[in-house]
């Protein structure tokens, strides 16, 4: 655009005519392009800060969750922390796991169950991090 604008307003290509009666299409093409240039910067760079706010405040909210823990729920969370595993069987039907699964702590790692009804539940990176460094959580 900038190469055009500068052929554009050399007289000695006899396009000075040509410039003249262009000139609003020009200046509107001129702006249409940089405002989708922008749009194509900006975007995804407030998509980007969103994302990290949004992240950030769901991370406040589960570490929350975890100094509100029942003592049924700090048993079961003390299994993964004792014994320094992030993986434990659990049977499907523990409301205790539900509870903390709905709440986002541990999540079931796979669809195979071990036996009937007994299935392995990971616990979620943030929990592990968060309850290691702060283990009177689980007391």
């Amino acid at each position: 655009m900038l190469g055009v604008t500068t052929i554009l307003t050399r007289g000695d290509l006899g396009l000075v005519k040509a410039k003249e009666s262009l000139q609003l299409w020009i200046g509107l093409v001129w702006l249409v392009s940089i405002s989708i240039l922008l749009a194509e910067i900006i975007y995804p760079a407030c998509k980007w800060v969103s994302q990290k706010i949004k992240t950030s405040m769901n991370l406040k909210r589960y570490q929350k969750r975890l100094h509100e823990l029942t003592i049924d729920e700090k048993e079961l969370l003390s299994e993964y922390i004792d014994r320094n595993t992030r993986t434990t069987s659990i049977k499907y039907s523990n409301g205790v796991a539900k509870e903390l699964e709905s709440a986002m702590v541990i999540r079931r790692a796979s669809n195979m169950a071990h036996h009937y009804d007994v299935f392995p539940y990971n616990i979620q990176p943030w929990a592990w991090e968060y309850l290691t460094k702060n283990p009177e959580l689980l007391k």
